[in-house]
């Protein structure tokens, strides 16, 4: 008799809280995403937020401020709307290329330093103006539709994991820079190009997809990324005959540091399992020959093709592989500035075993 009398009770109070609940988020603008971008007066911010409407309905809208700074943005786009702005909700911060380039420690310091903001966040640079991908993405009345992009092409692509912790961990470590997601617009449609490299909080330069593929093999394991290959061998009239698609399934990098001083000298060793997506027609992979040429085929592939990302980030002086993190614990006296002055002559050995599974053979 007891129960059935409180529970009448607790239901009302629930419906009570649901509705106190509904109150307040009608009462609220929530942000999901905002940019800062270099503009000829000053400084340029923009936040996309929602309104919600009846039946649980939301619209997407984007509002502006420009001045001299990026620090109060939010504050200061508070007097263009008639709901507080609130944070809690963001979930992706982009900056202009040119922005970018200039520095962005400011808002990566408001970032570290807000409670509010959640270590999900995701931080992205914008090939030309960071606003406009904004206004791009209230007409998919998606709020998230960018941080979700860059999760699924982490999940299931060729991105390595990134977050405002990675992001954080990167630029205040010693021995390693950040890198983030680098969109591009075309034809008004969204897409992530490749990364954008930073060293300390410059960017310095963007690599392509392929790149990154890369770099998420040798900094984590890069289940689910593709990559196209060149093969050689029968002359074929098709368009891409004589390539190879294939999709991760797993890889690791094992790191071994010879030597430190005077110039440190490092060998990795890359193991990577993967499964063929399409091949030419010429290819037999029933033959047990064919397979292991190939797999000897793609080692030297993809050996070459590291030596020359590394090569590249040296030539740049960006560390988003860690190199000098791993130098730093095998050394007693360690300083950014030294290490700083000898990456560049930095010797790196590359040795990489492929094994091929899964591929589809009868």
């Amino acid at each position: 008799m007891y129960r059935r009398k409180i529970f009448p009770v607790i239901i009302l109070c629930a419906v009570l809280s649901a509705c106190a609940d509904q109150k307040t988020v009608n009462e609220i603008s929530l942000v999901h995403a905002i940019s800062f971008d270099t503009v000829a007066n000053g400084l340029k911010s923009a936040v996309l937020i929602s309104h919600f409407k009846e039946q649980g309905k939301t619209e997407l809208d984007v509002l502006y401020t420009e001045s001299n700074s990026n620090i109060g943005a939010v504050s200061r786009l508070n007097t263009r709307t008639n709901d507080p702005l609130e944070r809690g909700q963001l979930r992706m911060a982009l900056f202009g290329k040119t922005s970018a380039e200039k520095g962005i420690e400011t808002e990566i310091h408001q970032f570290f330093r807000n409670p509010k903001i959640s270590s999900r966040l995701q931080l992205g640079v914008v090939d030309g103006d960071a606003s406009e991908l904004l206004e791009i993405t209230t007409k998919t009345q998606e709020p998230f539709f960018l941080s979700d992009m860059i999760e699924q092409n982490i999940r299931s692509g060729n991105l390595p994991l990134m977050n405002l912790h990675v992001s954080l961990f990167n630029y205040y470590g010693e021995g390693r820079d950040m890198f983030l997601p680098y969109f591009k617009i075309d034809h008004g449609e969204v897409g992530i190009d490749g990364l954008a490299l930073f060293r300390s909080d410059k960017m310095i330069t963007e690599i392509s997809m392929k790149d990154a593929f890369l770099l998420k093999m040798l900094i984590q394991n890069s289940k689910n990324g593709n990559y196209r290959v060149p093969v050689g061998g029968k002359a074929s009239n098709k368009q891409g005959e004589n390539f190879i698609l294939l999709r991760s399934m797993h890889s690791k990098a094992n790191y071994i540091v010879n030597k430190v001083n005077p110039i440190p000298s490092i060998s990795i060793r890359l193991n990577l399992v993967t499964e063929l997506q399409d091949v030419p027609d010429w290819v037999d992979l029933r033959s047990e020959e064919q397979l292991a040429q190939l797999e000897k085929t793609l080692g030297s592939y993809f050996k070459k093709e590291i030596e020359k990302f590394l090569s590249l980030l040296k030539e740049n002086k960006v560390d988003p592989v860690g190199l000098g993190d791993l130098v730093r614990s095998r050394s007693k006296k360690w300083s950014d500035k030294d290490f700083e002055e000898i990456y560049q002559g930095i010797k790196t050995t590359v040795s990489v075993q492929v094994k091929i599974a899964n591929n589809g053979s009868s």
